[in-house]
């Protein structure tokens, strides 16, 4: 753990393997602290079940629970999708405009596998969304209420992401425990 960076959580171990580095911008400010305490994590338990478990699993390998996880990283990529369709439409039915991006903050993304590709534009998308909230706020088309709301749902889409990565990781990191006790244990 690093002491002068400010944050309380592990550093993780370096990943071995190909990895694209990317730098993407965000400009709403809670989501970007989604991505601080919970990009590595999310990354390094998709890099275990994609890439580790495996190739400790082999035949065992369970592919629903991979499929699983991709959908639901797609169903929050539609509910985010969805909020955009509607926050547009609903500037151009009341003429108003979109906005642009108030102060920009880079972040880095290590991808290493296609789902974590696809958890950086989740990422992405939720920030245009929450953009395009905050136009129509600033415009007086959207209440307070239903701001804070809506943008909290937008800034949830990532966590139930990582939620569901983190209980995927549980179950294959279970699996694997149970194989190696058996392979400790012997022929009995």
């Amino acid at each position: 753990m690093n002491q002068h960076d400010g944050f309380a959580r592990p550093q993780t171990r370096i990943l071995r393997g190909t990895c694209i580095t990317r730098t993407v911008n965000s400009a709403n400010p809670r989501l970007i602290g989604v991505w601080r305490w919970n990009f590595e994590e999310a990354s390094c338990r998709l890099y275990a079940v994609c890439v580790f478990a495996p190739n400790v699993l082999r035949d065992t390998y369970p592919l629903k629970e991979l499929r699983c996880l991709k959908d639901s990283v797609a169903q929050q990529v539609h509910k985010v999708e969805r909020m955009i369709d509607w926050t547009r439409g609903q500037l151009d039915a009341a003429g108003l405009q979109a906005g642009e991006q108030g102060r920009v903050e880079p972040l880095i993304a290590d991808i290493r596998k296609p789902l974590t590709s696809a958890y950086v534009v989740l990422f992405l998308r939720a920030d245009l969304a929450i953009q395009l909230l905050d136009a129509l706020w600033l415009q007086g088309a959207l209440t307070d209420a239903g701001h804070a709301e809506q943008t909290r749902a937008m800034r949830r889409a990532p966590l139930s992401v990582l939620g569901e990565i983190q209980r995927v990781h549980a179950r294959f990191r279970r699996r694997i425990e149970v194989l190696y006790r058996k392979r400790d244990a012997g022929p009995q």
